[in-house]
């Protein structure tokens, strides 16, 4: 019988509970966490700003990594700018990379550069250097196309639905000595149309603030999209998050399961739900972005088939099962 999947969860600066306090709680059900390093472009913007931040970061990474927890350094924006390619970024990696590792050890990097991929692996052999989810790996071809700077990878969050279509891609890695992770809560809207212009803002956010009369009126075209009740069953339909209650399901499938965690307003609650594999509550308040402001889906309504039929079913089907569902799971505010 497969093991019991992991998590790898983000850090976030501690509001109330220090993260390391929560890592702790459930570190038997934790393989990993993942974060970003000072003033650098990530996935989810700067989120670490100054000196004293990164030194709270890295004492409560070096409690996290003494629990026997890996750590997972990000450079997984989706632009560098002008820098994309220059030795500049290569010997920031690198020297990160260095820094880290002689003062508390690291594990992983993950990142959506090929350049940093290859730089990275060629100066620390060891580490596991994984293909970041925006990459939108969903093909053995495209992992054969990345090469041997890559150790493992995030499948395409549009394929978590379909696990026949990730086996066949978790076969190929089990043959070739790499690993399969996917993210099992983000609310994005699948395919959306404004992922990658969205992606590069986030990653050049702090410089967009900076400028004179910056545009505030964009958070993403799913607000504006979800804020119809007619486009509420795209909820179902459109989205890729997978129910705490499904994770057992992709053991032997994937070799472990990412969460987003790092602005989550409640991210003990996101690792407890998933760690413990139940939630009591709305669906939509696990996922980032968080849409459970717009809606209402009882977790515990869902049918236990619901997962299954899903990934069975084609168009028009799919929708027209989806649309029975969201009506059983739907509750008004």
């Amino acid at each position: 019988m497969p093991d019991r999947l992991k998590l790898s969860v983000g850090y976030q600066l501690p509001d109330a509970d220090r993260f390391a306090d929560v890592v702790t709680e459930y570190a038997a059900d934790i393989d990993e966490v993942y974060f970003p390093w000072r003033g650098t472009a990530s996935g989810r913007g700067v989120s670490i700003a100054d000196d004293s931040e990164q030194s709270q970061m890295m004492s409560e990474l070096a409690e996290i990594r003494a629990a026997g927890v890996r750590l997972n350094m990000l450079w997984n924006g989706n632009c560098y700018g002008g820098d994309a390619i220059s030795s500049a970024l290569e010997q920031r990696v690198v020297g990160a990379v260095r820094e880290i590792s002689e003062r508390i050890g690291l594990d992983a990097v993950t990142t959506a550069s090929p350049f940093i991929a290859q730089r990275v692996k060629r100066a620390f052999p060891a580490l596991d250097v994984r293909a970041s989810v925006n990459m939108g790996v969903r093909s053995i071809t495209a992992m054969q196309c990345l090469g041997d700077a890559f150790d493992s990878y995030y499948a395409h969050r549009g394929l978590n639905r379909f696990p026949d279509r990730l086996k066949k891609l978790h076969d190929w890695c089990a043959a070739n000595n790499k690993r399969l992770y996917l993210l099992a809560n983000s609310g994005c809207i699948n395919h959306c149309p404004a992922h990658v212009f969205h992606d590069n803002l986030v990653a050049h956010e702090a410089e967009a603030a900076c400028q004179p009369s910056p545009w505030t009126g964009f958070s993403g075209v799913c607000w504006g999209y979800y804020a119809d009740p007619a486009n509420h069953v795209s909820l179902l339909v459109d989205s890729t998050w997978i129910r705490p209650e499904e994770l057992d399901h992709y053991a032997g499938i994937v070799d472990g399961i990412k969460l987003a965690t790092r602005v989550h307003r409640d991210p003990a609650r996101v690792i407890a739900a998933y760690a413990c594999r139940t939630f009591d509550g709305n669906t939509l308040s696990l996922c980032e972005p968080d849409f459970s402001a717009l809606a209402y889906l009882d977790n515990k309504r869902f049918s236990d088939h619901w997962l299954t039929r899903f990934g069975e079913l084609q168009e028009p089907e799919r929708t027209d099962f989806c649309k029975k569902e969201f009506r059983n799971v739907s509750i008004r505010c």
